[in-house]
């Protein structure tokens, strides 16, 4: 799949974003419509409990659950779940400064099966996204608009707006989307690839030197911009291999390179895992 410009993602996800309060406007006038007098009352508080639920991101919390899950199950390792400002992992903090839009961490527990289990970790949100959606909106459709089953049904469009903007494959300025990771696990290109590797080689260096590692998993991994963590972090890797192997000359190139890399950029963070939003 061609990778989305960000300008064009971004008119896409508003579109959708635009279309799901449309369908919030709707569903709530219908359930007015259908409300007796004296009960509108119930309506409107069925109305304002779905907007709290809304604003507490409760369709992001739905999306990042299904990461969670899937990734489990798919055997990867739980580093950090994210949602606005809140982090979980090795316990709760608070995450102020990052980027808002929420994100699922996870770490390898072993080096089989890797892309396989990055793929069904990414996939796991947009399908819990679209899956919760149309749960919520078809029973209220099939009983009559019941005020009882609206406080969740009204959850339905920002749900499915949520699983189907996360499909699109593009990197906007909180991260890169899911369908853009599933792009780069299938491929086998780009900065997810490039943390796979570096994973997979931290896990083999736990059993074996470093200097019997396949060079081909340090050294062929994709071309990606050098103010990625992933990519310096496997460029320090390299380094490391390359002493290992006596080879002092290609280790002095690559300190020299990560020496340039951290003067323009700061030293930036260590990137041991992979990141799915």
């Amino acid at each position: 799949m061609k990778r989305l410009s960000t300008r064009a993602a971004k008119a896409v996800r508003l579109v959708l974003f635009l279309c799901a309060w449309a369908a919030f406007v709707w569903m709530a006038w219908r359930v007015f419509a259908a409300t007796d007098k004296e009960r509108l009352w119930e309506a409107c508080l069925v109305c304002v409990g779905s907007l709290v639920l809304i604003v507490l991101r409760i369709p992001e919390v739905v999306h990042e659950a299904g990461h969670l899950l899937f990734g489990v199950c798919a055997g990867l390792c739980l580093e950090e779940v994210r949602i606005g400002w809140l982090s979980f992992g090795r316990g709760i903090r608070l995450a102020f400064g990052r980027a808002q839009a929420g994100e699922t961490r996870f770490t390898l527990r072993s080096e089989r099966g890797a892309h396989a289990a990055f793929f069904l970790a990414a996939l796991g949100g947009p399908f819990f996204s679209i899956a919760a959606g149309v749960a919520l909106l078809v029973p209220w459709l099939v009983f009559d608009l019941r005020v009882a089953l609206t406080l969740f049904a009204l959850l339905a469009p920002f749900c499915l707006e949520e699983g189907i903007a996360e499909l699109l494959p593009a990197e906007l300025p909180t991260g890169k989307t899911d369908g853009l990771v599933l792009c780069e696990l299938a491929s086998r290109t780009g900065e997810t690839e490039v943390g796979i590797r570096v994973m997979t080689a931290q896990l083999l260096l736990a059993r074996d030197p470093l200097a019997e590692l396949p060079r081909d998993l340090l050294f062929g991994a994709p071309v990606v911009r050098e103010d990625s963590p992933a990519f310096t972090e496997l460029l320090r890797l390299q380094r490391q291999y390359l002493l290992s192997r006596g080879d002092r000359a290609g280790a002095e190139e690559i300190g020299t390179r990560l020496a340039a890399i951290a003067s323009e950029q700061g030293a930036g963070e260590k990137s041991d895992a992979v990141t799915i939003e």
